[in-house]
């Protein structure tokens, strides 16, 4: 008889936890998001500071294409505006907007 048949789940938990209890830098919290067990927060302290909401950096201004050369080709890899997407075709709708 092998000896992994006389394994029980207790022996596979040993195991695991021998095999994680080595210390690796990458498992740990930063020391700047390290805070006392009952305290709640939204995010980590130690993200990037990003700019405060209804301050986002607005969208650069785009020309319109036909202010900068009349009557432009289409992008031929530009997605067709009157193709249905994948979600409208797994529910079943076929484009007709009279149902």
């Amino acid at each position: 008889m092998d000896v992994l048949d006389d394994r029980t789940s207790a022996d596979f938990e040993y195991e695991r936890y021998e095999l994680l209890k080595e210390y690796r830098p990458e498992n740990d919290i930063p020391s700047d998001d390290l805070l006392p067990h009952d305290t709640r927060v939204a995010q980590g302290v130690s993200e990037e500071e990003t700019s405060a909401v209804g301050q986002e950096d607005p969208f650069p201004d785009v020309p319109d294409a036909d202010a900068i050369q009349k009557d432009s080709p289409v992008d031929p890899v530009a997605p067709d505006p009157d193709a249905m997407h994948g979600t409208d075709l797994l529910n079943g709708f076929d484009g007709d907007e009279t149902e």
